[in-house]
Protein backbone atom coordinates (compact mmCIF):
# COMPACT_ATOMS: atom_id res chain seq x y z
CA UNK A 1 0.00 0.00 0.00
CA UNK A 2 1.71 3.08 -1.38
CA UNK A 3 1.76 6.65 1.39
CA UNK A 4 -0.92 7.75 0.36
CA UNK A 5 -3.32 5.63 0.11
CA UNK A 6 -2.46 4.77 3.87
CA UNK A 7 -2.88 8.36 4.37
CA UNK A 8 -6.50 8.23 2.92
CA UNK A 9 -7.10 4.73 5.20
CA UNK A 10 -5.90 6.34 8.17
CA UNK A 11 -8.50 9.25 7.50
CA UNK A 12 -11.65 7.09 6.33
CA UNK A 13 -10.82 5.35 9.56
CA UNK A 14 -10.11 8.43 11.73
CA UNK A 15 -13.72 10.36 10.30
CA UNK A 16 -15.94 6.68 10.59
CA UNK A 17 -14.53 6.72 13.96
CA UNK A 18 -15.71 10.20 14.44
CA UNK A 19 -18.89 9.75 12.78
CA UNK A 20 -20.25 6.74 14.69
CA UNK A 21 -19.03 8.52 18.39
CA UNK A 22 -21.05 11.27 17.44
CA UNK A 23 -23.74 9.13 16.20
CA UNK A 24 -23.20 6.72 19.59
CA UNK A 25 -22.51 9.42 21.63
CA UNK A 26 -25.96 11.65 20.44
CA UNK A 27 -28.16 8.87 20.99
CA UNK A 28 -26.58 7.53 23.93
CA UNK A 29 -27.02 10.48 25.70
CA UNK A 30 -30.40 10.49 24.82
CA UNK A 31 -30.55 7.16 26.50
CA UNK A 32 -29.04 7.86 29.97
CA UNK A 33 -31.16 10.75 30.18
CA UNK A 34 -34.39 8.96 29.50
CA UNK A 35 -33.11 6.14 32.07
CA UNK A 36 -32.04 8.59 34.42
CA UNK A 37 -36.05 9.59 34.28
CA UNK A 38 -37.24 5.97 33.78
CA UNK A 39 -35.81 5.02 37.13
CA UNK A 40 -37.53 7.28 39.32
CA UNK A 41 -41.02 6.51 37.13
CA UNK A 42 -40.84 2.79 36.92
CA UNK A 43 -40.17 0.03 39.92
CA UNK A 44 -36.95 -2.70 39.71
CA UNK A 45 -39.63 -5.07 38.85
CA UNK A 46 -40.75 -2.98 35.36
CA UNK A 47 -37.10 -2.99 34.26
CA UNK A 48 -36.59 -6.83 35.21
CA UNK A 49 -39.75 -7.93 33.28
CA UNK A 50 -38.85 -6.47 30.05
CA UNK A 51 -35.34 -7.62 30.97
CA UNK A 52 -36.74 -11.33 30.83
CA UNK A 53 -38.49 -10.19 27.19
CA UNK A 54 -35.20 -8.35 25.39
CA UNK A 55 -33.11 -11.27 26.54
CA UNK A 56 -35.14 -14.07 24.52
CA UNK A 57 -35.29 -11.57 21.46
CA UNK A 58 -31.06 -11.30 22.19
CA UNK A 59 -30.74 -15.05 21.33
CA UNK A 60 -33.04 -15.11 18.67
CA UNK A 61 -31.25 -11.84 17.30
CA UNK A 62 -28.44 -14.04 16.74
CA UNK A 63 -29.89 -15.13 13.33
CA UNK A 64 -31.75 -11.67 12.21
CA UNK A 65 -30.19 -11.10 9.30
CA UNK A 66 -27.92 -14.86 9.41
CA UNK A 67 -24.89 -12.28 8.74
CA UNK A 68 -25.90 -10.92 5.50
CA UNK A 69 -24.99 -7.48 6.55
CA UNK A 70 -21.25 -8.23 7.29
CA UNK A 71 -21.64 -10.64 4.20
CA UNK A 72 -22.34 -7.86 2.05
CA UNK A 73 -19.21 -5.76 3.53
CA UNK A 74 -16.72 -8.34 3.29
CA UNK A 75 -17.78 -9.11 -0.68
CA UNK A 76 -17.51 -7.58 -3.62
CA UNK A 77 -19.74 -4.36 -4.77
CA UNK A 78 -22.52 -6.11 -6.63
CA UNK A 79 -25.93 -4.15 -7.53
CA UNK A 80 -27.68 -7.86 -7.17
CA UNK A 81 -26.55 -9.06 -4.31
CA UNK A 82 -27.90 -6.38 -1.97
CA UNK A 83 -31.21 -7.32 -3.57
CA UNK A 84 -30.56 -10.50 -2.82
CA UNK A 85 -29.45 -10.06 0.59
CA UNK A 86 -32.77 -7.80 1.19
CA UNK A 87 -35.36 -10.36 0.77
CA UNK A 88 -33.54 -12.81 2.49
CA UNK A 89 -33.24 -10.77 6.04
CA UNK A 90 -37.05 -10.14 5.51
CA UNK A 91 -37.62 -13.46 5.08
CA UNK A 92 -35.89 -14.21 8.35
CA UNK A 93 -37.01 -11.49 10.04
CA UNK A 94 -40.52 -12.31 9.57
CA UNK A 95 -39.62 -16.02 10.65
CA UNK A 96 -38.12 -14.72 13.49
CA UNK A 97 -41.48 -12.67 14.89
CA UNK A 98 -43.12 -16.00 14.66
CA UNK A 99 -40.42 -18.08 16.44
CA UNK A 100 -40.97 -15.42 19.11
CA UNK A 101 -44.72 -15.68 19.29
CA UNK A 102 -44.67 -19.35 19.95
CA UNK A 103 -41.55 -19.11 22.49
CA UNK A 104 -43.03 -17.03 24.74
CA UNK A 105 -45.13 -18.98 26.58
CA UNK A 106 -42.16 -21.57 27.40
CA UNK A 107 -39.97 -18.18 28.36
CA UNK A 108 -42.45 -17.85 30.99
CA UNK A 109 -42.30 -21.00 32.35
CA UNK A 110 -38.51 -20.85 32.38
CA UNK A 111 -38.53 -17.64 34.42
CA UNK A 112 -41.44 -18.64 36.11
CA UNK A 113 -43.56 -15.37 35.27
CA UNK A 114 -46.47 -14.88 32.58
CA UNK A 115 -46.34 -11.08 32.55
CA UNK A 116 -43.05 -11.60 29.77
CA UNK A 117 -45.92 -13.18 27.34
CA UNK A 118 -47.40 -10.48 25.63
CA UNK A 119 -44.55 -8.29 25.83
CA UNK A 120 -42.03 -10.33 24.10
CA UNK A 121 -44.40 -11.47 21.58
CA UNK A 122 -45.16 -7.79 20.78
CA UNK A 123 -41.08 -6.71 20.81
CA UNK A 124 -41.03 -9.89 18.18
CA UNK A 125 -42.02 -7.12 15.68
CA UNK A 126 -38.31 -6.07 15.88
CA UNK A 127 -37.38 -8.41 13.58
CA UNK A 128 -38.90 -7.49 10.29
CA UNK A 129 -38.68 -3.85 11.02
CA UNK A 130 -34.65 -4.14 11.39
CA UNK A 131 -34.68 -6.45 8.46
CA UNK A 132 -36.14 -3.35 6.34
CA UNK A 133 -33.44 -1.21 7.47
CA UNK A 134 -29.99 -3.47 7.36
CA UNK A 135 -29.40 -3.65 3.96
CA UNK A 136 -29.13 0.57 4.00
CA UNK A 137 -27.18 0.54 7.38
CA UNK A 138 -24.88 -2.19 5.30
CA UNK A 139 -23.75 -0.48 2.33
CA UNK A 140 -23.50 3.61 4.44
CA UNK A 141 -20.68 1.24 6.81
CA UNK A 142 -19.57 -0.82 3.54
CA UNK A 143 -18.42 2.58 2.07
CA UNK A 144 -17.44 4.11 5.62
CA UNK A 145 -20.27 6.49 5.56
CA UNK A 146 -21.07 6.80 8.86
CA UNK A 147 -21.74 10.37 9.00
CA UNK A 148 -25.23 9.36 7.36
CA UNK A 149 -25.62 7.12 9.79
CA UNK A 150 -26.34 10.07 12.95
CA UNK A 151 -29.62 10.61 11.86
CA UNK A 152 -31.47 7.20 12.02
CA UNK A 153 -29.61 6.61 15.09
CA UNK A 154 -30.14 9.40 17.18
CA UNK A 155 -33.93 9.40 15.93
CA UNK A 156 -34.09 5.98 16.90
CA UNK A 157 -33.07 7.01 20.52
CA UNK A 158 -34.67 10.01 21.32
CA UNK A 159 -37.90 8.01 19.96
CA UNK A 160 -37.41 5.51 22.09
CA UNK A 161 -36.61 7.66 24.66
CA UNK A 162 -39.60 10.07 24.39
CA UNK A 163 -42.52 7.53 23.65
CA UNK A 164 -41.04 5.42 26.99
CA UNK A 165 -40.95 8.32 29.22
CA UNK A 166 -44.51 9.28 27.99
CA UNK A 167 -45.98 6.03 28.66
CA UNK A 168 -44.53 5.59 31.78
CA UNK A 169 -46.11 9.14 33.21
CA UNK A 170 -49.45 7.25 31.73
CA UNK A 171 -48.64 4.43 34.11
CA UNK A 172 -48.40 1.72 31.82
CA UNK A 173 -45.72 0.67 33.78
CA UNK A 174 -43.03 -2.26 31.91
CA UNK A 175 -45.02 -1.75 28.86
CA UNK A 176 -44.06 1.95 28.61
CA UNK A 177 -40.61 0.40 27.81
CA UNK A 178 -41.48 -1.98 25.10
CA UNK A 179 -43.70 0.45 23.50
CA UNK A 180 -40.71 2.99 23.52
CA UNK A 181 -38.52 -0.33 22.17
CA UNK A 182 -40.62 -0.76 19.08
CA UNK A 183 -40.90 3.04 18.26
CA UNK A 184 -37.52 3.57 18.09
CA UNK A 185 -36.75 1.02 16.06
CA UNK A 186 -39.62 1.90 13.40
CA UNK A 187 -38.42 5.02 13.40
CA UNK A 188 -35.05 4.21 12.79
CA UNK A 189 -36.02 1.96 9.45
CA UNK A 190 -37.81 4.90 8.43
CA UNK A 191 -34.89 7.29 8.44
CA UNK A 192 -32.77 5.23 7.12
CA UNK A 193 -34.95 4.60 4.34
CA UNK A 194 -34.71 8.51 3.70
CA UNK A 195 -31.12 8.73 4.03
CA UNK A 196 -29.92 6.03 1.36
CA UNK A 197 -32.44 6.61 -1.33
CA UNK A 198 -31.23 2.66 -2.57
CA UNK A 199 -34.19 0.81 -3.03
CA UNK A 200 -34.76 -3.25 -3.05
CA UNK A 201 -36.10 -4.54 -6.37
CA UNK A 202 -37.95 -7.10 -7.09
CA UNK A 203 -35.08 -9.51 -7.93
CA UNK A 204 -33.74 -12.45 -6.31
CA UNK A 205 -30.23 -13.80 -7.53
CA UNK A 206 -29.50 -17.80 -6.59
CA UNK A 207 -25.58 -16.95 -7.50
CA UNK A 208 -25.59 -14.77 -4.59
CA UNK A 209 -27.29 -16.73 -1.92
CA UNK A 210 -24.62 -19.45 -0.94
CA UNK A 211 -21.69 -16.65 -0.63
CA UNK A 212 -23.79 -14.47 1.52
CA UNK A 213 -24.69 -17.16 3.57
CA UNK A 214 -21.41 -19.08 3.56
CA UNK A 215 -19.85 -15.88 5.39
CA UNK A 216 -23.00 -14.82 7.05
CA UNK A 217 -23.40 -18.33 8.56
CA UNK A 218 -20.00 -18.40 9.99
CA UNK A 219 -20.23 -15.72 11.73
CA UNK A 220 -23.67 -15.94 13.51
CA UNK A 221 -22.22 -18.77 15.12
CA UNK A 222 -19.58 -16.60 16.33
CA UNK A 223 -22.57 -14.22 17.30
CA UNK A 224 -24.11 -17.34 18.90
CA UNK A 225 -21.23 -17.84 21.11
CA UNK A 226 -20.78 -14.25 21.64
CA UNK A 227 -24.73 -14.15 22.61
CA UNK A 228 -24.50 -17.54 24.92
CA UNK A 229 -21.22 -15.82 27.11
CA UNK A 230 -22.35 -11.99 27.14
CA UNK A 231 -25.64 -12.66 27.98
CA UNK A 232 -25.86 -15.95 30.56
CA UNK A 233 -25.31 -13.66 33.37
CA UNK A 234 -28.85 -11.85 32.40
CA UNK A 235 -30.05 -15.52 32.26
CA UNK A 236 -28.95 -16.60 35.24
CA UNK A 237 -29.83 -13.96 36.93
CA UNK A 238 -32.87 -13.59 35.71
CA UNK A 239 -33.71 -17.33 35.90
CA UNK A 240 -32.31 -18.28 40.01
CA UNK A 241 -32.73 -14.67 41.27
CA UNK A 242 -35.68 -13.46 40.02
CA UNK A 243 -37.22 -9.79 37.96
CA UNK A 244 -36.30 -7.56 40.50
CA UNK A 245 -32.62 -8.00 41.14
CA UNK A 246 -32.26 -8.92 37.14
CA UNK A 247 -33.61 -5.00 37.05
CA UNK A 248 -30.82 -3.91 39.19
CA UNK A 249 -28.37 -5.41 37.48
CA UNK A 250 -29.59 -4.26 33.54
CA UNK A 251 -29.82 -1.03 35.12
CA UNK A 252 -26.34 -1.38 36.66
CA UNK A 253 -24.58 -2.70 33.57
CA UNK A 254 -26.27 0.31 31.55
CA UNK A 255 -23.10 2.92 32.77
CA UNK A 256 -20.38 0.78 32.09
CA UNK A 257 -21.84 -0.44 28.88
CA UNK A 258 -23.28 2.84 27.41
CA UNK A 259 -19.60 4.85 28.34
CA UNK A 260 -16.64 1.90 27.99
CA UNK A 261 -18.35 -0.81 26.39
CA UNK A 262 -19.82 0.80 23.34
CA UNK A 263 -16.47 2.63 22.75
CA UNK A 264 -14.69 -0.36 21.55
CA UNK A 265 -18.03 -1.52 19.86
CA UNK A 266 -17.90 1.48 17.73
CA UNK A 267 -14.13 1.38 16.91
CA UNK A 268 -14.89 -2.35 15.58
CA UNK A 269 -17.69 -1.20 13.52
CA UNK A 270 -15.11 0.90 11.43
CA UNK A 271 -12.65 -0.90 11.43
CA UNK A 272 -13.82 -4.15 9.93
CA UNK A 273 -14.71 -2.44 6.90
CA UNK A 274 -11.10 -0.87 6.85
CA UNK A 275 -9.18 -4.21 7.88
CA UNK A 276 -11.18 -5.60 4.71
CA UNK A 277 -9.36 -3.24 2.62
CA UNK A 278 -5.90 -3.50 3.52
CA UNK A 279 -6.21 -7.29 4.78
CA UNK A 280 -3.46 -7.89 1.67
CA UNK A 281 -0.85 -5.82 3.61
CA UNK A 282 0.77 -6.96 6.30
CA UNK A 283 3.02 -4.25 7.45
CA UNK A 284 -0.16 -1.72 7.35
CA UNK A 285 -2.44 -4.13 9.11
CA UNK A 286 -0.09 -4.67 11.99
CA UNK A 287 0.12 -0.69 12.48
CA UNK A 288 -3.66 -0.03 12.31
CA UNK A 289 -3.83 -3.31 15.01
CA UNK A 290 -1.21 -1.57 17.30
CA UNK A 291 -2.46 1.92 17.01
CA UNK A 292 -5.80 1.06 17.79
CA UNK A 293 -5.01 -0.64 20.97
CA UNK A 294 -2.70 1.68 21.91
CA UNK A 295 -6.23 4.57 21.27
CA UNK A 296 -8.42 2.45 22.83
CA UNK A 297 -6.83 1.81 25.93
CA UNK A 298 -6.19 5.40 26.58
CA UNK A 299 -9.72 6.03 26.92
CA UNK A 300 -11.03 2.90 28.30
CA UNK A 301 -8.19 2.03 30.53
CA UNK A 302 -8.87 5.27 32.80
CA UNK A 303 -12.81 5.21 31.98
CA UNK A 304 -13.53 1.74 33.21
CA UNK A 305 -10.97 2.34 36.13
CA UNK A 306 -12.39 5.35 37.67
CA UNK A 307 -15.80 4.66 37.31
CA UNK A 308 -15.14 1.37 39.36
CA UNK A 309 -13.66 3.91 41.63
CA UNK A 310 -16.76 6.27 41.61
CA UNK A 311 -19.79 3.63 41.24
CA UNK A 312 -21.53 5.06 44.41
CA UNK A 313 -21.26 8.59 44.16
CA UNK A 314 -22.36 8.01 40.73
CA UNK A 315 -25.26 5.34 41.41
CA UNK A 316 -26.51 7.86 44.48
CA UNK A 317 -26.47 10.85 42.47
CA UNK A 318 -27.89 9.82 39.16
CA UNK A 319 -30.51 6.96 40.52
CA UNK A 320 -31.21 7.83 44.07
CA UNK A 321 -30.47 5.81 47.06
CA UNK A 322 -33.59 3.27 45.68
CA UNK A 323 -30.81 1.64 43.82
CA UNK A 324 -28.10 1.56 45.72
CA UNK A 325 -27.89 -2.44 45.22
CA UNK A 326 -26.24 -1.30 42.02
CA UNK A 327 -23.21 -0.02 43.18
CA UNK A 328 -20.95 -3.20 43.42
CA UNK A 329 -22.43 -4.23 40.23
CA UNK A 330 -21.23 -1.15 38.22
CA UNK A 331 -18.12 -1.65 39.88
CA UNK A 332 -17.28 -5.07 38.97
CA UNK A 333 -19.19 -4.22 35.10
CA UNK A 334 -16.91 -1.47 34.47
CA UNK A 335 -13.74 -3.78 35.52
CA UNK A 336 -15.26 -6.38 32.84
CA UNK A 337 -15.94 -3.71 30.26
CA UNK A 338 -12.56 -2.12 30.12
CA UNK A 339 -10.86 -5.39 29.63
CA UNK A 340 -13.69 -6.50 26.73
CA UNK A 341 -13.05 -3.39 25.01
CA UNK A 342 -9.29 -4.38 24.82
CA UNK A 343 -9.83 -7.27 22.98
CA UNK A 344 -12.87 -6.35 20.62
CA UNK A 345 -9.82 -4.92 17.83
CA UNK A 346 -8.86 -8.75 18.02
CA UNK A 347 -12.51 -9.80 16.36
CA UNK A 348 -12.08 -7.01 13.61
CA UNK A 349 -8.95 -8.99 12.53
CA UNK A 350 -10.32 -12.41 12.42
CA UNK A 351 -13.40 -11.13 10.13
CA UNK A 352 -11.35 -9.15 8.46
CA UNK A 353 -8.93 -12.05 7.47
CA UNK A 354 -11.46 -14.63 6.54
CA UNK A 355 -10.90 -16.48 9.84
CA UNK A 356 -14.34 -16.88 11.37
CA UNK A 357 -13.90 -20.21 12.72
CA UNK A 358 -11.15 -18.74 14.97
CA UNK A 359 -13.60 -16.17 16.41
CA UNK A 360 -16.07 -19.33 17.09
CA UNK A 361 -13.36 -21.29 18.87
CA UNK A 362 -12.39 -18.33 21.28
CA UNK A 363 -16.14 -17.91 21.96
CA UNK A 364 -16.60 -21.26 22.56
CA UNK A 365 -13.82 -21.86 24.72
CA UNK A 366 -15.20 -18.60 26.84
CA UNK A 367 -18.78 -19.84 27.39
CA UNK A 368 -17.56 -23.35 28.28
CA UNK A 369 -15.71 -21.66 30.91
CA UNK A 370 -18.18 -18.96 32.43
CA UNK A 371 -21.60 -21.04 32.41
CA UNK A 372 -20.13 -23.10 35.46
CA UNK A 373 -19.02 -20.47 37.11
CA UNK A 374 -22.31 -18.32 36.46
CA UNK A 375 -23.95 -21.25 38.11
CA UNK A 376 -21.95 -21.03 41.13
CA UNK A 377 -22.15 -16.97 41.33
CA UNK A 378 -25.94 -17.61 41.44
CA UNK A 379 -25.84 -20.48 43.55
CA UNK A 380 -23.11 -20.37 45.66
CA UNK A 381 -22.65 -19.20 49.45
CA UNK A 382 -22.12 -15.36 48.43
CA UNK A 383 -24.69 -15.78 45.83
CA UNK A 384 -25.60 -12.46 44.46
CA UNK A 385 -25.75 -9.89 41.45
CA UNK A 386 -22.22 -8.61 42.73
CA UNK A 387 -21.07 -12.20 42.52
CA UNK A 388 -22.45 -12.24 38.99
CA UNK A 389 -20.26 -9.08 37.64
CA UNK A 390 -17.45 -10.12 39.45
CA UNK A 391 -17.27 -13.59 37.12
CA UNK A 392 -17.89 -11.54 34.35
CA UNK A 393 -14.75 -9.33 34.98
CA UNK A 394 -12.59 -12.35 35.56
CA UNK A 395 -13.40 -14.34 33.41
CA UNK A 396 -13.01 -11.15 30.74
CA UNK A 397 -9.42 -11.36 32.04
CA UNK A 398 -8.51 -14.23 30.84
CA UNK A 399 -10.43 -14.51 27.53
CA UNK A 400 -9.24 -10.63 26.49
CA UNK A 401 -5.21 -11.76 26.86
CA UNK A 402 -5.88 -14.81 24.42
CA UNK A 403 -7.92 -12.92 22.09
CA UNK A 404 -4.91 -10.27 21.88
CA UNK A 405 -2.60 -13.02 21.76
CA UNK A 406 -4.15 -14.57 19.38
CA UNK A 407 -4.46 -11.89 16.96
CA UNK A 408 -1.37 -10.70 17.30
CA UNK A 409 0.42 -14.01 16.42
CA UNK A 410 -2.01 -13.95 13.15
CA UNK A 411 -0.63 -11.28 12.09
CA UNK A 412 2.88 -11.51 13.33
CA UNK A 413 2.70 -8.70 15.83
CA UNK A 414 5.22 -9.17 18.69
CA UNK A 415 3.40 -9.57 22.20
CA UNK A 416 5.57 -7.32 23.71
CA UNK A 417 4.43 -4.73 21.01
CA UNK A 418 1.20 -5.33 22.07
CA UNK A 419 2.36 -4.83 25.87
CA UNK A 420 4.02 -1.64 25.37
CA UNK A 421 1.22 0.22 24.04
CA UNK A 422 -0.69 -0.51 26.34
CA UNK A 423 2.01 0.58 29.21
CA UNK A 424 1.25 4.31 28.94
CA UNK A 425 -2.50 4.28 29.44
CA UNK A 426 -1.84 1.43 32.39
CA UNK A 427 0.68 3.51 34.34
CA UNK A 428 -1.36 6.79 33.94
CA UNK A 429 -4.80 5.26 34.99
CA UNK A 430 -2.92 4.25 38.64
CA UNK A 431 -1.67 7.46 39.12
CA UNK A 432 -4.86 8.93 38.58
CA UNK A 433 -6.93 5.92 40.86
CA UNK A 434 -4.65 7.30 43.72
CA UNK A 435 -5.91 10.74 42.91
CA UNK A 436 -9.59 9.79 43.03
CA UNK A 437 -8.89 7.51 46.13
CA UNK A 438 -7.36 10.35 47.94
CA UNK A 439 -10.07 13.09 46.67
CA UNK A 440 -13.13 10.51 48.09
CA UNK A 441 -11.46 9.94 51.34
CA UNK A 442 -11.11 13.57 51.58
CA UNK A 443 -14.91 14.27 50.64
CA UNK A 444 -16.72 11.33 52.36
CA UNK A 445 -18.50 13.34 54.59
CA UNK A 446 -20.29 15.71 51.66
CA UNK A 447 -23.13 14.89 49.51
CA UNK A 448 -22.88 12.10 47.04
CA UNK A 449 -22.92 14.91 43.90
CA UNK A 450 -20.00 16.95 45.39
CA UNK A 451 -17.96 13.61 45.44
CA UNK A 452 -18.79 12.91 41.99
CA UNK A 453 -17.72 16.33 40.42
CA UNK A 454 -14.95 16.20 42.96
CA UNK A 455 -13.31 12.73 42.34
CA UNK A 456 -13.89 12.92 38.39
CA UNK A 457 -12.13 16.43 38.10
CA UNK A 458 -9.18 15.35 40.09
CA UNK A 459 -8.67 11.99 38.40
CA UNK A 460 -9.27 13.23 35.04
CA UNK A 461 -6.63 15.99 35.29
CA UNK A 462 -4.33 13.96 36.90
CA UNK A 463 -4.68 11.24 34.28
CA UNK A 464 -4.20 13.75 31.64
CA UNK A 465 -0.52 15.12 32.98
CA UNK A 466 0.95 11.75 33.39
CA UNK A 467 -0.14 10.56 30.15
CA UNK A 468 1.07 13.49 28.60
CA UNK A 469 4.61 13.45 30.63
CA UNK A 470 4.92 9.81 29.49
CA UNK A 471 3.62 9.78 25.78
CA UNK A 472 4.05 14.01 24.93
CA UNK A 473 4.50 13.20 21.41
CA UNK A 474 1.70 10.98 21.02
CA UNK A 475 -0.80 12.80 22.90
CA UNK A 476 0.26 16.17 20.90
CA UNK A 477 -0.52 14.27 17.76
CA UNK A 478 -3.58 12.55 18.94
CA UNK A 479 -5.11 16.17 19.89
CA UNK A 480 -3.92 17.66 16.20
CA UNK A 481 -5.63 14.71 14.32
CA UNK A 482 -8.78 15.29 16.50
CA UNK A 483 -8.73 18.79 16.19
CA UNK A 484 -8.71 18.18 12.50
CA UNK A 485 -11.75 15.98 12.25
CA UNK A 486 -13.66 18.09 14.08
CA UNK A 487 -12.53 21.25 12.17
CA UNK A 488 -13.38 19.22 8.88
CA UNK A 489 -16.73 18.52 10.68
CA UNK A 490 -15.86 14.51 9.77
CA UNK A 491 -16.41 16.06 5.89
Amino acid sequence: MTEQKQRNLNKSIVQGAFWSYNTFYGSKLLVFISTIILARLLTKEDFGVVGYALLILSFLGVMEDLGIGKALIYHRDDPEAAHTAFWLGLATGIALFFATWFIAPLAAVFFNDERIIPITRALGLTFPIFALGNVHSALLEKNLEFKRTFGPEVAKMGGKGIVSIMFALLNFGAWSLALGHLTGSLISTVVYWRVLPWRPAFRFSRRHVKPLLSYGGSLVLVAAMAMISTNADYLFVGRYLGAAALGVYTLAYRIPEMVILQISKVVARVLFPAYTKIREDAKALQDAFLSTIRYISMITIPLGVGMALVAEPMVLTLFTEKWAEAIPVVRAISIYTLLFSLAANAGSVHKAQGRTFLMTKLSGLRTIVLLPALWWATHGPAASIAAVGWTQATIALFSATLNLVVAAHMINVPLMAVAETLWPATVSSVAMASAVLGMLFVTASMPALVQLIAAVAVGAVVYVLVLSWLQQQLVIKMGRTVRAVLLRGGN
